[in-house]
Order: C-alpha cells, then structure tokens, then sequence
C-alpha cells in the first residue's frame, strides 16, 4: 500500500516577540526632543527600521516618536539659538 507523498512544507518559527530595538528606538527618539537631535534622531530611525524588518510590534511606533524627536527637537534648536543671538 502507498501512501501519496506530502508537499514538503518548511519549518515554522514562533514570531519574534522580542521588541528590544524598537524600545531602544522609541528611547533614543524621545532623547533627540532635548538633546543632539541629528544625532539621536538618526540612530532611533535606524533602530526602528531594523526592527521593523525584523517584525517587532512596536516598530512603527519607534520611527514615529524617532522622527517627531528629530523634527521638534531641530525646530527647539533653531527657536532656542536665535532668541539667544537676536538683540
């Protein structure tokens, strides 16, 4: 007696509950309302996008307080320097 064969089906993983990067995203964002906004700005982006394409719940969350930090934070600067200069 033969059995009919079976399609060949890959290994399934358990979706990655970890959301260590967007953490560190959503943090370096909210550093970059206050302090160096390129620079933290940029970093919490980047974090945001790696855990985006790694699956991570709050991915979306980390690039969207990473980008506010870093437009907000940049406008603060500009606002801060010139009431500083301006006679």
């Amino acid at each position: 007696m033969s059995y009919p064969q079976q399609p060949y089906q890959p290994p399934q993983y358990p979706p990655n509950n970890s959301n260590t990067l967007s953490i560190v995203g959503i943090v370096l964002g909210s550093v970059a309302f206050i302090f160096c906004p390129p620079g933290f700005g940029i970093a919490g982006i980047i974090c945001g996008v790696v855990a985006n394409s790694k699956g991570e719940r709050l991915a979306g969350t980390a690039i969207g307080v990473s980008i506010a930090g870093l437009v907000v934070g940049m406008v603060l600067g500009f606002l801060v320097f010139r009431s500083m200069y301006s006679g």
